[in-house]
């Protein structure tokens, strides 16, 4: 249940690693309006260790604390007010947690999302290096979906990211087997024909040569950036890649690619 007046307590927690939006996704949470916000940010940490520092320091802060929301560098919340909105989703306190619907711009469509928790949820420590977000605990209610759909978009993912990030984000979904997103992407991709989704296309590509080494100091991950970066038949092969991801799924596959958890 949310707290005392005259302000709900905020916790935002952030994970940061280079990401092009991260100073403005600090001061979208520096502006938000009718709550009191404590930001702690993880920065250049691999994504294992540094979503177990970030579920360490909300176990620090809890008891100070009415709300957990957690924020990635990559996202920027849309209204000074979201963080007011979100915190009004808790004042039933059979609501636990909230998964609310952010605009991601690599298939140009709403995804889930952005979470929140109460105090009553819990959160284990992550042991695998690529699922590294689903270890909380301890829910009773948690709001997602229609009854959160008049918040959407609460924030925008990946608004300009620079081409490491880019190729990053399209490794993780091809590895997280979300062929729908990046079937989506890239029929985004073959109208704008943009940087960005070209990287993400890129990325998904790699998944095979990558399968365990997706944080961005990897070695290999690093060695295979820079391999495509130079590779003068990049372009032709992203193509391509795009087009029997297209082919391959079907127009209603792609649009479901919205209701995937990023």
């Amino acid at each position: 249940m949310i707290g005392p007046v005259p302000w709900p307590r905020v916790f935002v927690g952030t994970l940061a690693c280079g990401e092009a939006e991260r100073v403005e996704c600090s001061a979208a949470v520096a502006a938000q309006t009718g709550v009191s916000v404590t930001h702690a940010v993880i920065e250049d940490l691999p994504e294992l260790e540094a979503h177990n520092a970030l579920w360490d320091a909300w176990e620090s802060a809890k008891a100070d604390h009415d709300l957990f929301v957690k924020i990635d560098a990559d996202t920027v919340l849309a209204r000074p007010t979201a963080l007011e909105e979100i915190a009004a989703l808790f004042t039933d306190e059979a609501v636990t947690g909230a998964q609310i619907l952010l605009h991601d711009f690599f298939t140009d469509q709403l995804i889930a999302g952005l979470n929140a928790f109460s105090r009553a949820v819990t959160f284990r420590r992550a042991t695998d290096r690529l699922w590294t977000d689903r270890v909380d605990g301890g829910h009773r209610v948690v709001l997602k979906g229609e009854a959160v759909r008049h918040l959407a978009p609460i924030g925008w993912h990946c608004r300009a990211p620079h081409p490491c990030q880019a190729f990053h984000f399209g490794l993780h979904r091809a590895l997280k087997k979300q062929e729908a997103m990046i079937a989506r992407c890239a029929a985004v991709w073959l109208v704008a024909r943009d940087e960005a989704r070209a990287w993400a296309l890129a990325g998904a590509m790699s998944a095979e040569t990558l399968r365990h080494h997706v944080d961005y100091g990897d070695a290999r991950f690093q060695a295979a950036f820079s391999a495509l970066a130079d590779d003068v038949e990049r372009s032709d092969r992203v193509d391509r890649f795009a087009r029997q991801m297209v082919e391959g799924m079907g127009a209603g596959e792609t649009r479901g690619a919205a209701r995937q958890r990023h």
